[in-house]
């Protein structure tokens, strides 16, 4: 339970999330809409899920390492981790998403522009977080709220970017699992999983379409929070009043 909670210190427990929009432009909003200040939100397209375990890495680790070359060898370790994460980021995610935003009609790029808001929302009156969410959800942009306080619109706003951000991860998910058979099929090979070579070319192909096709799940799950985004967005329209 301690190494647990240590672990969520590392990034703040959110709140809601805000999928699409500047900082700038979100943040306005939060602070006249909802009362919250800078420190309270934060913007990043890095995978918060993977930085909580890398930062339980970070600890466990040093704290189990004991000797002074366990410590060495430990922070060897995480060097080569992070390099692993950051090329993992920079690589597959870059790539998955530009994939997905063609696939999508540009709504996947918006998972690049995560607001995450820390503040604990249990004191905020239901009306305001509607007003807030509803603008939101109005300019286009995905929002998901932990608690949704039995509300129609919080509800339905929170589950459409459930299955938007839901999407996009398991997409994200057979995207590395690609990477890592490509990888030990060409250890093994001495080629690529492409479908061109004579021999193995039929097994190759075959892979590569189931591959194809489990993408394909992910992007319709994504397109399926899009559209229910997007029936919401058009029933609040005469709802809400946008100010420049």
């Amino acid at each position: 339970m301690e190494k647990s909670s240590k672990s969520e210190n590392v990034v703040p427990e959110t709140t809601m999330v805000i999928y699409g929009g500047k900082r700038e432009d979100v943040g306005q909003a939060l602070e006249s809409v909802l009362g919250l200040g800078e420190d309270d939100y934060y913007q990043t397209w890095v995978s918060l899920g993977v930085m909580k375990r890398l930062g339980f890495l970070f600890e466990g680790g040093v704290e189990s390492s004991g000797s002074l070359t366990g410590v060495v060898c430990m922070f060897a370790v995480l060097i080569l981790v992070l390099a692993l994460f950051a090329f993992w980021n920079l690589i597959v995610v870059f790539i998955t998403l530009l994939v997905l935003t063609l696939l999508s009609g540009g709504a996947a790029l918006k998972f690049a522009r995560g607001t995450y808001v820390t503040a604990t929302l249990d004191k905020l009156d239901t009306s305001q977080l509607e007003a807030f969410v509803n603008e939101q959800v109005v300019l286009g942009r995905f929002v998901y709220v932990k608690d949704t306080k039995d509300s129609p619109d919080l509800t339905r706003s929170s589950l459409a970017c459930h299955f938007f951000r839901r999407g996009i991860q398991f997409s994200l998910l057979v995207a590395t699992v690609f990477l890592v058979v490509e990888v030990f099929y060409w250890l093994i090979n001495a080629h690529f999983l492409s479908g061109l070579d004579p021999v193995t070319g039929p097994t190759e192909t075959f892979v590569l379409l189931v591959f194809g096709l489990v993408f394909l799940v992910g992007v319709m799950v994504i397109d399926l929070g899009v559209i229910l985004r997007y029936r919401l967005s058009k029933q609040l329209k005469g709802r809400v009043t946008l100010v420049d």
